[in-house]
């Protein structure tokens, strides 16, 4: 009872159709160290989005003097179903609790209530999390002001740094003007080029990082050793036991010349050495316990023709285990598109899992782009719900083998939307494409085998 006593009591208010499903809910989160005691206060009526603050509040009030036991203690927290509309000021001033919304979904109230959910802050250096390079594969070729609006939308997904690519054969012309378009907004730049002259007119315009050093153009830190950081590369070509030695190499070189160096083992894409190279950050690392160290990520996530959430969760485990304290990404190829985004996702969740000590899994939905969570009706569930209906608005579910389509007077379930629309009998245009509208969703949710609520739109994780 100790324990109980200096947990946060909250109290969920909902309406008859969703009380089934909020007492189980409520009774999920019981127990645990979640530090919530949580209880549910059913009030009459049917659909708990349809009832306004002011009405709530004069039922709660009435309920209170007819001494309901949900009512019997004073709770911490009143949470209203996270479609109605209106000011729940005077709730609160009249209950003497804070009021507050819960989320459109009763479902995701566990997540909503940070119950194994992530930490969605902007986790970065310094966090024992890995920043975001987020490269700009053109920048060769395009205008300062284009390069500022690639840069904007890339902040916007996630990203620490921006990297302006570079062409082998000219680098980044114009490169002190792109650079100072996006330090004047005040971005972390890196330019990626071995262009000697590029990268001396980067330095000297105030870049933060130089992607790549290795022996081929190493006499240049003589000239801009101590004015940015600069990743080393090997530039062992022959037999792979020499290539972390070619690294070291040139890691002691680029350091003994005064240059803040990050070491990268260079990663490989698939059925190109892919394995090869991960086991070279391992030995890195293993050498190096506490060197800063880059992964081109885009090296695999480009070159692997299949959607990129995976991957770059499966990547993200491994730089977040490694203690990498950078990945490079590009979004150049379809599949790929999205991919900071994602990176900044699977950055959280891997911090969290490190930090839980537990596997990446109920931490968060975001990376479930397609596989999405599923449904969470049983046509029991619904059979029973339509049951307390007492009119004739149809509502649409998806159970993990049908689509059911129900009202007070039918219920309508199958796979087939065609004919559960013709069930439906609908004659006025605007109803009929409503209908219309809604089922092809729900069809398109049990093919994926997601879950589906009416008027909402499908999610997809961080796609946009």
């Amino acid at each position: 009872m100790a324990g109980s006593a200096c947990r946060t009591r909250i109290l969920f208010v909902t309406g008859r159709l969703a009380a089934r499903p909020l007492e189980a809910v409520i009774s999920a989160l019981a127990g645990g160290d979640s530090g919530i005691s949580a209880s549910a206060l059913c009030l009459p009526i049917s659909v708990a989005a349809l009832m306004t603050p002011e009405w709530a509040l004069r039922q709660i009030i009435r309920m209170r003097r007819e001494d309901c036991p949900a009512l019997s203690e004073r709770p911490d927290r009143i949470v209203m179903p996270g479609r109605v509309a209106g000011s729940l000021r005077d709730m609160e001033e009249a209950l003497g609790a804070p009021v507050t919304r819960g989320p459109d979904d009763l479902w995701d109230i566990p997540e909503w209530l940070g119950i194994g959910a992530c930490d969605t802050g902007e986790a970065g250096g310094g966090d024992g999390s890995f920043r975001i390079i987020a490269e700009i594969t053109e920048a060769w070729r395009m205008t300062p002001d284009a390069i500022v609006s690639a840069a904007l939308c890339f902040r916007e997904s996630g990203a620490d740094v921006i990297d302006l690519g570079g062409n082998p054969e000219t680098g980044v012309p114009e490169v002190a003007e792109k650079l100072a378009a996006l330090k004047g907004l005040g971005f972390l730049v890196s330019v990626d080029t071995f262009h000697r002259e590029t990268i001396l007119r980067a330095v000297s315009s105030g870049a933060d990082m130089i992607l790549s050093v290795n022996s081929s153009n190493m006499d240049l830190l003589g000239h801009a050793a101590k004015r940015c950081r600069f990743v080393v590369v090997p530039d062992y070509e022959g037999d792979e036991s020499g290539y972390i030695a070619s690294l070291e190499v040139n890691a002691r070189e680029a350091a003994r010349m005064g240059a803040d160096v990050i070491a990268d083992p260079i990663l490989c894409p698939p059925m190109l050495g892919f394995v090869q190279s991960l086991c070279r950050y391992y030995e890195y690392r293993s050498l190096h316990p506490d060197a800063p160290m880059m992964m081109g990520a885009g090296n695999v996530t480009e070159l692997l023709e299949a959607d990129s959430a995976g991957v770059n969760a499966l990547l993200a485990s491994c730089v977040q285990e490694l203690g990498i304290e950078y990945v490079l990404t590009t979004e150049v190829a379809r599949w790929a598109r999205g991919t900071v985004r994602e990176l900044l996702a699977a950055r959280m969740i891997m911090k969290a899992a490190g930090e839980r000590r537990m596997p990446p899994k109920k931490i968060s939905q975001a990376l479930r782009e397609l596989k999405g969570p599923p449904p969470r009706y049983r046509e029991e569930q619904l059979r029973e719900m339509q049951s307390g209906i007492t009119d004739l608005n149809w509502r649409v579910f998806v159970t993990e083998d049908a689509i059911c389509a129900f009202n007070r007077d039918r219920f309508l379930c199958g796979r087939d939307i065609t004919a559960i629309y013709a069930g439906m009998n609908l004659t006025d245009p605007g109803h009929s494409f409503y209908a219309g509208r809604e089922l092809q969703k729900a069809a398109i949710a049990l093919r994926l085998g997601r879950n589906y609520v009416q008027d909402d739109d499908l999610l997809w994780g961080v796609m946009p």
